[in-house]
């Protein structure tokens, strides 16, 4: 008995190779699909974060170590904001068009660099929320000893 393997047809299948153009066409926009979200998250965080700032009564007993604490969110998130913002801050790129390499090139140097500022936007973004869970455990723990 021959138990050979059957022969695979060299050419691709053609849905796998119509998403992977897709991938590739969409990729930028979809980084800047998602930095926009990160943009609207952070707004909205720190407009409640300050809501809930301003009607506390931490006013009173601040100190440098507690202002810290309950301003590292907001830097944190400003940070982030501004990292949202770079993905989507245009920039200009020397090509060259009649050459495809120098195109792909260029593409890759585009999706890399927005893709990078994305990621730093996502780490801040989720740093605060460790320096949100400090601060309200210090309210919390400030507010049961009085």
């Amino acid at each position: 008995m021959n138990e050979e393997p059957p022969v695979i047809s060299p050419e691709p299948n053609a849905f796998w190779k119509e998403n992977a153009k897709n991938l590739v066409s969409e990729s930028i926009a979809t980084v800047e699909e998602v930095a926009k979200q990160l943009i609207t998250v952070n707004s909205a965080l720190e407009a409640l974060y300050f809501t809930a700032i301003t009607f506390s009564d931490i006013k009173g007993n601040l100190t440098y170590l507690t202002g810290a604490i309950y301003l590292s969110p907001v830097l944190l998130w400003l940070l982030s904001l501004v990292f949202a913002v770079l993905v989507l801050s245009p920039k200009k790129y020397a090509i060259n068009i009649n050459s495809s390499s120098d195109s792909k090139e260029r593409f890759i140097e585009i999706v890399s660099r927005k893709h990078l500022m994305l990621k730093w936007s996502e780490l801040f973004l989720i740093l605060s929320f460790i320096a949100l869970f400090t601060a309200l455990a210090h309210y919390l723990m400030a507010a049961s000893v009085n």
